[in-house]
């Protein structure tokens, strides 16, 4: 099924595109957009599954963002196309990120933070973990979106507005998990916010 989707995909792009040669071309890849939390001090093996890909899976989609050098003429309209759909891309990832920072946080202060036994705690981190998957996979996401509006060359204000992510900026906050704590009004959010 989803093969024959892939399929059809390019044959419709050699309808839309004959002066290009696609399968002459070496495409860029899309850059898989882990190394932002690969440091995280609760990182653990078990937060980034092995899922295992066939043949359909590593199969590339010819996007403009992929296209290597100069755009020619016919993929100029696809790549304001693509353009558009990837800064809703990266809007829909960026609120992902920040409904599962605002979800750590809620766990830390709910499951991890007020448990009183070691059971409540263990269900808590493994919530933990649950959260963190879901952000790992939010942040892939942005970061291959972001990289797509660079290579298609998007206008300057668009790209200012999707920084690159930090650590620092997915932490869980602060403010939510330790309310009370003394200076917490006087401390800044991250960008994202």
């Amino acid at each position: 099924m989803l093969r024959t989707q892939v399929d059809q995909f390019h044959e419709k792009a050699e309808a839309l595109f004959p002066m290009l040669d696609a399968y002459d071309v070496i495409f860029d890849q899309i850059p898989y957009g882990d190394e932002v939390i690969s440091d995280a001090e609760d990182d653990d093996p078990e937060t980034v599954p092995v899922i295992p890909r066939g043949e359909i899976e590593k199969m590339e989609l010819i996007l403009p963002s992929t296209f290597p050098g100069e755009l020619c003429e016919d993929l100029r309209e696809a790549a304001e196309k693509e353009i558009e759909l990837r800064i809703a891309q990266a809007d829909e990832a960026l609120e992902g990120v920040r409904r599962e920072i605002c979800h750590k946080s809620y766990i830390y202060r709910s499951n991890v933070r007020l448990a009183a036994n070691k059971k409540g705690k263990i269900r808590g981190y493994a919530a933990l973990h649950a959260a963190d998957r879901s952000l790992r996979h939010h942040i892939r996401v942005y970061r291959q979106a972001r990289w797509s509006l660079e290579q298609l060359n998007a206008p300057r204000a668009v790209i200012s507005r999707f920084r690159e992510l930090h650590e620092v900026d997915i932490q869980p906050l602060k403010a939510i998990y330790v309310p009370n704590e003394r200076g917490q009004s006087m401390v800044p959010v991250p960008w994202i916010w």
